[in-house]
This record gives structure tokens, C-alpha cells and sequence, in this order.
């Protein structure tokens, strides 16, 4: 058994570049003077930081492009049962990281563990056994609660190669699942994950102080809300709906979230051709707090047909983007799949090709997207100066960037 201290960055595959570079951003901006080191890699979409609870505060409340953040407390190289009871139970009941209390609702989740040498089920419930053991041993009551834990813990096979792999145990101190941020009130037919829109954005490289934003197919604006989070350093989740008021090592750390980068102005064009579209993405703007007089010049809505588009086009529509560098586009095309399948193939082709008709009378700007049709790139007509295979959901695609 292996004490561990370190914070767990998961996230889509082939997310850790993306993720670190983040996370190095909001770092940076935070109210700590903490230095972030390089951290450890687990593959493509993990990353290992030596454990900092400044560090994971701004973690927790801030980084959008991760999927999971966890704090690794303890691992085994146990793949049975028997034995991971006998090593959690001497090596969680000494640890001070643990919640001091008289009682704990706590809950058990299942990471990936295909290479364990039980059901899920199985290994869930010796976790909770040994949890509730070494808690006893500390004199707190503790209480499996899967509805409304104060602290739930994660249990996963981990490691970098067949040699490497270990049992690890943790504490889910990021909320869950990352691209729930509670502020979508409409789904879409065929919504980017939130998650996945950061990734996007942040692939573009995009400059929010100089550059507009265009998603010309904004849905449910699942893109356009993303990037306005990340223009001003927005927190996507309040210290007092995590689980850190119950762990000491986030004792005395602030419990509000202020925007980390709050100068800067975005300038994002939301557009759909539907105009059914238009009432979601109002109300979905609305809950996460992007609408009235103090963002009516940063995040326009219109229906519009992306094909009719051209510079003085986007000129009208955003007027406080005329000064501004040439920008992005930023979009989330139908795939043919759960959206564009009862069109026709052939129709979502000639929206491809007509969609880059449209994007070469925009010179010096940048398009960036996710597709999961393998003849988008062709109909296109343009090449990527950057593909990233990827996936939404269970739908395998690629991240593409072009220049024009």
C-alpha cells in the first residue's frame, strides 16, 4: 500500500495539453502566490499534480476542460478483494486528510477498473466496508448515501503501463462530472458537452481582448456561454456546493469565486438559422447569467444563415467587434448521425462545402470545430492546420483548426 497526495485532472482523451495549459492560466490569475509545477502524465487525458489546496481550490471552482478532479489519498496493487480490504483498512484510519466529524454521509464511485479482478459492483462495496472501518477507527459515524453525500470518494484502476497499474483511492473534491454545470436549461437534439466546447476554444486560440467570436451555429449556445467563461475567468462551480468544507486541508481558503480575468470584454456572435433556436439559447444565456444591460454589447443573439454571411455581415450584427483583429469561428457542425441524418447525406455535404464557400471570404480568420463525419474535411474544402482526434460522447471525431 502507497500513500498518495496528489491531484487527478481527468478529462476527454488526448485533453492534457488543453487541461494543463488551463489550469497554468487560472493559476496564474488566482488570488494565491502559488507556482504550479509541470505535472505527471497518465496517459493522454490525465494529469498528476503533487497535491496543493490553493492549487485544487482554483481547480475545483475554475478549470472547464477537465471531466473529473479528484485527490488521490491512497493506492494498492491489490486486483482482488480480500486484499485491497486488508491494505485500505491500516492505511485510511491513521490519515488526517480524511473529514473530521461525528458523522459523514459519504458515497462510493467506480472509475475505470476493467483490470480488477471483480464486478464493479464488488469493488464499490468493499471500498465503502473499508471506508466505514477506518472512519470508526477515527470515531466517525459514517453513513453510505448515495442521494446526498457530503463527500464522495472514487475508487479506480490507474497507472501509465501494464506495470504501473494500481488501485487508487480518492476524494472527488470537482462536483462530479464537469460538464454539468447546471446552467443549461434546454438540450439540444445534439449538444456539445461543455467540457468538450472548452477543449474547442481553448484549441482555437482564441484572444478574447482582440478577437471576436462567431458560432454560427449556436444550438443551445452551449459554445458562446463556454466562451465567455473562459474570456473573464468565470468560476463553474461555488466553493459551499463541494465537498471542501468538510476536508481541513481547505481550511481558511476563500468561499467566493470573483471572475479571475474581470477586464476583459468578449465579443462572441451567436447565430442559428433556426429560429425555434433562439428562445433556448436566450434562456440558457439567462441561467448562467449572460444576459441583461451589462452584456448586451458582449454576446449578441440572431437567427441568421451562416452562408449569407460575410465581414460587414458580422460588422452590423457586432458592431463593438469593428476595431477589433479578424476573429474565430468556433461551431459544432451536425455530424449526419443525431442531427443531419434525415436530410440526407448528400444535403449534409453541400452544407459542408457551402459552409466553406462561406469561411473563405473571411481572410485572416481562424475556424475552429468539432466533427464526428469522416467526409466533413474533404466537402470542406479547406485544410486543417491542426487535427486532434477526440470523442463527444460516445461519438468519435477530431478537433480541426484552419486558417484562412
Amino acid at each position: 500500500m502507497q500513500r498518495c497526495d496528489e491531484l487527478r485532472l481527468t478529462g476527454s482523451g488526448g485533453a492534457n495539453r488543453v487541461m494543463e495549459a488551463e489550469l497554468k492560466r487560472l493559476v496564474m490569475r488566482s488570488p494565491f502566490q502559488v507556482r504550479l509545477g509541470k505535472p505527471r502524465r497518465e496517459g493522454e487525458a490525465t494529469l498528476l499534480y503533487p497535491f496543493d489546496a490553493q492549487v485544487a481550490w482554483v481547480a475545483a471552482c475554475y478549470h472547464r476542460t477537465s471531466s473529473r478532479i479528484s485527490w488521490d489519498l491512497c493506492s494498492s496493487d491489490a486486483v482482488r478483494l480480500e486484499p485491497l480490504f486488508a491494505d485500505l483498512v491500516p492505511a485510511l484510519s491513521p490519515d488526517d486528510r480524511l473529514p473530521e466529524a461525528e458523522s459523514l454521509r459519504f458515497s462510493v464511485e467506480v472509475g475505470p477498473s476493467q483490470d480488477f479482478e471483480a464486478s464493479p459492483l464488488q469493488l464499490r462495496g468493499v471500498v465503502k466496508n473499508a471506508l466505514v472501518a477506518a472512519l470508526a477507527s477515527r470515531g466517525v459515524t459514517a453513513e453510505l448515501d448515495a442521494d446526498s453525500p457530503e463527500i464522495v470518494f472514487v475508487v479506480r484502476r490507474a497507472g501509465a503501463t501494464d506495470d504501473a497499474r494500481r488501485t487508487v483511492v480518492g476524494i472527488d473534491i470537482g462536483g462530479g462530472a464537469r460538464h454539468r454545470r447546471g446552467a443549461r436549461v434546454v438540450m439540444g437534439p445534439a449538444p456539445l458537452r461543455e467540457t468538450m466546447a472548452a477543449q474547442l476554444i481553448m484549441l482555437s486560440r482564441w484572444d478574447a481582448r482582440t478577437e471576436p467570436l462567431v458560432d454560427p451555429m449556436a444550438g443551445g449556445g452551449t459554445i458562446p456561454i463556454e466562451a465567455a467563461g473562459l474570456a473573464v475567468g468565470g468560476a463553474i462551480r461555488r466553493p459551499m456546493d463541494l465537498p471542501l468544507g468538510h476536508l481541513t486541508a481547505f481550511e481558511d481558503l476563500p468561499i467566493q469565486t470573483p471572475d479571475l480575468f474581470p477586464g476583459t470584454v468578449p465579443r462572441i456572435l451567436a447565430l442559428d438559422l433556426d429560429a425555434g433556436r433562439i428562445p433556448d439559447m436566450v434562456g440558457n444565456l439567462r441561467a448562467a447569467g449572460l444576459t441583461g444591460p451589462s452584456h448586451e454589447k458582449s454576446i449578441v443573439i440572431a437567427q441568421q444563415d451562416l452562408r449569407m454571411l460575410d465581414p460587414e455581415c458580422i460588422n452590423r450584427m457586432l458592431p463593438a467587434a469593428h476595431d477589433m483583429k479578424p476573429g474565430i469561428f468556433c461551431f459544432n457542425p451536425p455530424y449526419g448521425v443525431r442531427m443531419g441524418a434525415e436530410a440526407g447525406e448528400e444535403k449534409l455535404l453541400a452544407l459542408y462545402s457551402d459552409m466553406g464557400r462561406t469561411f473563405a471570404r473571411f481572410k485572416g480568420w481562424r475556424a475552429a470545430c468539432f466533427v464526428a463525419n469522416p467526409r466533413f474535411v474533404d466537402a470542406f474544402g479547406h485544410a486543417p492546420v491542426m487535427t486532434k482526434p477526440a470523442s463527444n460522447a460516445d461519438l468519435r471525431g477530431a478537433f480541426l483548426v484552419y486558417e484562412f
